[in-house]
C-alpha cells in the first residue's frame, strides 16, 4: 500500500515538471523503496551511490557545524541530481538530463513531495518500527 502511494508521489512529480526526468525514494541504508527511473540506470546501484554520497555530505555538514543535511545538489554538464531528505529514514532523489533542465525549479517542486514521503514514513504517522526495513511492511515492498 505504501509503495503504491510512494509510486504515485513520484509519478506526479515526474509528470508535473519538464525539468524532472527521473525520481526515486531511497532509505538511509541505500535500499530503493520506490522509483520512477528509466532502464538505463540500475536502481540498486543508484540507491547505493546516493546513500554513500549522502553519508559523506552528512559528515561534511557535521564537520562544518552546519546542522543536519537537508538537501544536496549535484550539477554536471549533462544535467543534475538532487537529494532532499524525506524525514529521518529516507531521501527523495530527483534527476534531470540535458542542457535545459532547471534544477532550482525541480527543487521547488520536490520539497512538497519530500514532505509527503516523510509523512508516509514517519513512525506513528505512517508505520511502526516493527513493520520491516525502514518501516515498510514486507508485503507492501
Amino acid at each position: 500500500m505504501r509503495t503504491k502511494k510512494m509510486q504515485s508521489i513520484l509519478a506526479e512529480l515526474n509528470d508535473g515538471s519538464a525539468d524532472i526526468d527521473a525520481s526515486a525514494i531511497i532509505s538511509t541504508e541505500g535500499l530503493m523503496l520506490a522509483s520512477a527511473i528509466s532502464g538505463e540506470v540500475s536502481e540498486d546501484r543508484a540507491g547505493a551511490v546516493m546513500a554513500s554520497i549522502s553519508s559523506l555530505a552528512d559528515r561534511a555538514m557535521r564537520e562544518f557545524k552546519l546542522g543536519n543535511l537537508e538537501q544536496l545538489v549535484m550539477k554536471g554538464h549533462n544535467g543534475y541530481a538532487l537529494m532532499i531528505q524525506a524525514g529521518d529514514y529516507a531521501a527523495l532523489i530527483v534527476i534531470g538530463y540535458g542542457d535545459g533542465p532547471e534544477w532550482s525549479l525541480a527543487l521547488l517542486r520536490s520539497i512538497p513531495a519530500a514532505g509527503a514521503i516523510s509523512d508516509l514514513l514517519t513512525p506513528g504517522f505512517g508505520w511502526s518500527m516493527e513493520e520491516g526495513p525502514v518501516g515498510i511492511p514486507q508485503d507492501s515492498i
